[in-house]
């Protein structure tokens, strides 16, 4: 367990969970809460202007300004050519597409050969024009789910991301992680009780400069006399303002205008040409923190007697309505934290998030000695044998102390090349009367990983089938795979399948095999096992750190049943 978060990390980790009483299941909870953050949608609901103006918020958000927003708009305006005028390019086009595919045919038959090379650097061309076209910020996708009032924007590069725009919003008040406000310098100070209301759901504010003053009035000055209808207009917001601040001071809640004015200090107007800058660097921590807060609210309300018809909407129906989360998500969630030792308060909870960003996965390569283990290491990284860092191979018993590289499909991963077991090189550390087959067992000064990739080359072996039962029985997650798949005829890679998955079958065992050739990584399933093992390495690392912050607890937190007479 050394290594695996930082000294800081664990702290953090073990200092809400004191006084925690331990309670079976516990893991599976912790695993339950990690895998529903992996699908929780941050919600951010912008408010205070017409609806045009919350739109241009929303877009500045996902990182695009009002010049790029103009010039797509050009561009579609444009290709809106006359109907004429199209059928007659679409004409043009259709020939051309004749003329290009008969001259195509013709250049393939006479020269195959050159057909390829060109078709090899078409696809290199397109592959960087993806790679290029990847860079440019694109519009956000734009979904209505709630109303035909209220719209929703889908954030076109981070996800998980959804900006709820509407005029007035009050469509968007009962399911919202983060407040935006468009105000100006003018009015940002008259947002006192919208800020006490933040403060005591203790959910973020932003106040966000608009561009004009008319963006925060649902009339828009128009026709002939534009400044009478701003006239009118600026009486009216100023007559609103005027009623609110009576009406709180009638109230109570604000005794002058220092007190008033101190509760919007700390809330910084941020210009609509900042505000993507200044979310890129606070989403993460603010999807933790709603995220955390969430899961305690729903989990009290689904456990709660059930509420009178005429209160408030609850929060379970405006969660399945805004599709923050499925009814599938919210039994699991009813079925799973009967114990609320999880769910009882936002900390908990957000400390094994926070967690999650810093925790190590290790993922081990190992098997009997020659069995190929450092050619696979090196496919897996993409290093030549000779290259810097890559694992020595040979004939002999070259791999003789554990080596960790980075794994760059994963953040935070280290890929291990373990030294083979059965090494003629331990045989001076035997007695002469063990024996020398005996099945391999993993040895202690093996560095414990939380991931195996099992190899046994050409074949299962009896020791890789002992050694898969003694890792699955302490929970490590495995993949088999067998190497040197190079060296099997063609006709018989059918046969090594089909007897290696009743072998299985017999025992019980459902884990996929790979038939894995590192000196032709192109052929076979290699490329399946790099793919299958980059999309499983999220799921692995949240249960490993459930299993890892369980251990840490029951080591150093959880209380133990002792006999109270011996307390007193």
């Amino acid at each position: 367990m050394e290594g695996k978060l930082p000294e800081d990390q664990i702290k953090s980790v073990l200092a809400p969970w004191r006084f925690t009483l331990q309670s079976s299941g516990f893991e599976n909870r912790l695993l339950t809460a990690l895998e529903l953050y992996e699908h929780f949608p941050l919600d951010i609901a912008v408010t205070g202007g017409t609806k045009e103006a919350s739109e241009r918020l929303a877009i500045a958000i996902c990182g695009i300004s009002n010049e790029k927003l103009s010039e797509e708009e050009e561009e579609e305006t444009s290709s809106e050519g006359g109907d004429d005028d199209q059928e007659a390019v679409d004409e043009e086009n259709e020939l051309e597409k004749e003329e290009v595919n008969v001259a195509n045919k013709n250049k393939e038959e006479e020269d195959t050969n050159d057909s390829e090379e060109e078709e090899e650097e078409e696809e290199e061309e397109e592959k960087s024009k993806v790679g290029k076209a990847a860079e440019v910020p694109r519009r956000p996708k734009k979904l209505r789910i709630v109303s035909d009032t209220a719209s929703i924007f889908l954030h076109p590069q981070i996800p998980h991301l959804r900006i709820w725009t509407a005029e007035g919003g009050s469509s968007i008040q009962d399911h919202y992680d983060v407040l935006m406000v468009l105000t100006t310098e003018l009015h940002h100070e008259d947002h006192v009780r919208i800020t006490m209301e933040q403060r005591e759901k203790d959910k973020p504010l932003y106040l966000v400069k608009a561009e004009h003053e008319w963006d925060l009035v649902f009339e828009k000055p128009t026709g002939p006399c534009m400044t009478c209808a701003w006239e009118r207009m600026r009486a009216r917001n100023l007559e609103l303002q005027k009623k609110h601040k009576l009406s709180l001071e009638s109230e109570g809640h604000v005794k002058d205008s220092q007190s008033s004015s101190g509760l919007t200090q700390g809330v910084k107007l941020v210009g609509l040409d900042e505000i993507a800058d200044v979310l890129m660097k606070t989403i993460p921590e603010l999807r933790k923190k709603a995220f955390s807060q969430f899961l305690v609210n729903i989990t009290r309300e689904l456990q709660a007697p059930k509420a009178p018809s005429n209160s408030t909407v609850s929060l379970v129906y405006t969660t399945l309505k805004s599709r923050k989360i499925s009814q599938e998500e919210l039994d699991r969630i009813s079925a799973v934290f009967q114990n609320r030792d999880v769910v009882d308060q936002p900390s908990k909870l957000l400390s094994i998030v926070t967690a999650l960003e810093h925790f190590r996965l290790d993922v081990g390569l190992l098997g009997e000695t020659g069995c190929g283990s450092s050619s696979l290491f090196n496919c897996l990284l993409d290093l030549q044998n000779d290259k810097e860092g890559a694992a020595s191979i040979g004939v002999t018993e070259t791999t003789q102390e554990p080596l960790r590289y980075p794994y760059p499909e994963c953040n935070n991963t280290i890929l291990w090349d373990l030294p083979g077991l059965g090494r003629v090189g331990h045989l001076k550390t035997q007695s002469a009367g063990s024996s020398l087959h005996q099945a391999p067992v993993l040895p202690s000064d093996l560095p414990p990983c939380d991931v195996y990739i099992l190899i046994s080359p050409l074949r299962l072996s009896q020791g890789c089938i002992r050694l898969l039962q003694h890792l699955l029985s302490h929970g490590k997650s495995c993949y088999l795979v067998l190497s040197k798949a190079d060296l099997i005829e063609e006709k018989s890679i059918a046969e090594v399948r089909k007897w290696t998955d009743e072998i299985l079958g017999k025992l019980g065992l459902k884990e996929n095999v790979y038939l894995v050739s590192a000196l032709h990584p192109d052929t076979l399933d290699f490329l399946k096992l790099r793919d299958t093992l980059k999309d499983a390495l999220p799921y692995h690392k949240r249960a490993s750190l459930a299993s890892y912050v369980s251990k840490l607890l029951e080591q150093d937190v959880f209380w133990k049943r002792a006999d109270p007479c011996k307390l007193m």
